[in-house]
């Protein structure tokens, strides 16, 4: 069955409980760098982020990649990610540190991922939000209720800045191109990784195969087929990292003739066979 990390997986880490906070829908880490060897682990490890989770970085930066999108968040930016993401750490500075709340059963104001940039005031406000929590969390009668209350004004404070910042933007709106281009990574990110087709997206986007390949060319360089067999290989990594299904089933439900065919797939993109990978990627 496939795992996925929540907050017993967050509870490996229960042994640094001055930098970390648990509670059954909720955790709070005050002190990324503390632990950032355990928190971060390998540059290119896969993670599937089921809960909510704000970050805010306090030093450094941080670069991401949130469901194949890339996202690089210094100081000074706070980062909202919904449920359900798929995360890869592509690079972390020396330097680097945050604070993180994630949690579920909370609405989350954000459609997708977004890294809102906050002044020095609204980060010292922000900073407040993490103090509360951490004092609730670590309070001998905390109610999750007042977390959840805490967790809803942060978001609601976050999302009217970012909101701020996209009515003081200069920047033109989105062409029609950029919007398509969207639409097809949304699009992407919803998917469970078996459609691999170029017909098949563009038919759900109401355009033609020309011109969906020609847009998505255009705006990021790669094809709809490199993109959409990334988008495969990292729900394949997931299933190898966090499940026990067998490499027959696995290489079946993605649409391979056989897994020889699979294999060549997984080690043209990877450099190494879904065996390989399984016996050197699993979760403690």
């Amino acid at each position: 069955m496939k795992r996925q990390l929540n907050i017993s997986d967050i509870a490996l880490f229960a042994k640094y409980d001055e930098h970390i906070a648990l509670h059954e829908n909720f955790a709070i880490i005050r002190n990324v760098a503390r632990i950032k060897e355990q928190m971060v682990g390998r540059i290119g490890d896969l993670l599937y982020i089921p809960m909510g989770r704000v970050l805010m970085v306090t030093e450094g930066l941080v670069r991401l990649q949130l469901n194949m999108q890339p996202c690089s968040v210094a100081k000074g930016k706070v980062i909202i990610i919904p449920e359900n993401y798929f995360m890869e750490v592509s690079e972390v500075s020396a330097d680097y540190n945050a604070q993180i709340a994630t949690f579920s059963n909370i609405p989350i104001p954000f459609k997708r991922w977004s890294a809102v940039t906050v002044t020095e005031d609204d980060s010292k406000r922000i900073v407040s939000y993490f103090d509360l929590l951490w004092q609730v969390a670590k309070s001998p009668s905390c109610c999750q209720s007042t977390l959840n209350n805490l967790l809803s004004a942060l978001l609601s404070d976050l999302r009217s800045l970012a909101e701020l910042s996209d009515a003081n933007s200069i920047h033109d709106a989105p062409t029609a191109a950029e919007q398509l281009t969207q639409r097809f990574f949304d699009l992407l990110a919803e998917s469970d990784g078996t459609a691999r087709s170029v017909p098949l997206f563009a038919d759900q986007l109401c355009i033609t195969p020309n011109h969906l390949s020609a847009v998505i060319k255009q705006q990021t360089g790669q094809t709809v087929m490199q993109l959409a067999s990334a988008h495969a290989l990292l729900k394949i990594k997931l299933e190898l990292r966090y499940g026990d299904t067998p490499l027959q089933e696995i290489a079946d439900h993605f649409g391979f003739e056989n897994p020889p065919a699979f294999s060549r797939f997984f080690k043209n993109l990877t450099g190494i066979t879904p065996s390989a990978f399984r016996k050197h990627n699993i979760y403690p």
